[in-house]
């Protein structure tokens, strides 16, 4: 179950930085680092030299991601866009996962907010989602 948890995650964040139809400037601000409403970036993260990096990133409690170029790197996996469509007021993107052990397709819808903020829906109920913040480090 952690592992597709993770998938989770990875998934909203990556859609959300390759997905759009954004231009450069876009993706750059989408890069660094990414944390939950509610949990604290440097609970996470710690900066290594110039570099942002997990505090422990096999920590079952780690709801963080890391945004470089198009990886994105969570707990648990790591996902990229295979297609990306618009539907209203939000981005629905295919992705590829891969953990450890496991590669496998699924479907993420997100909403943009702002520069430093969108929310990943639940694939199960309409108008839950969880909120994820940017982390100024």
């Amino acid at each position: 179950m952690k592992s597709k948890f993770g998938k989770v995650i990875l998934a909203g964040v990556l859609g959300l930085c390759l997905a759009t139809n954004a231009t450069a400037a876009t993706i750059k601000d989408l890069q660094g680092a990414w944390t939950m409403n509610g949990t604290k970036c440097e609970d996470t993260f710690k900066k290594v030299g110039k570099t942002i990096e997990f505090k422990d990133r096999t920590a079952s409690t780690s709801t963080g991601l890391l945004i470089s170029g198009s990886k994105v790197t969570g707990p648990n996996a790591v996902c990229t866009t295979k297609s990306v469509k618009k539907q209203k007021d939000r981005l629905s993107a295919t992705l590829s996962c891969t953990d450890s052990m496991i590669e496998s397709d699924m479907t993420q819808t997100f909403k943009i907010v702002d520069a430093n903020t969108f929310q990943r829906f639940d694939p199960f109920g309409d108008n839950m989602y969880v909120t994820y913040q940017k982390c100024d480090m």
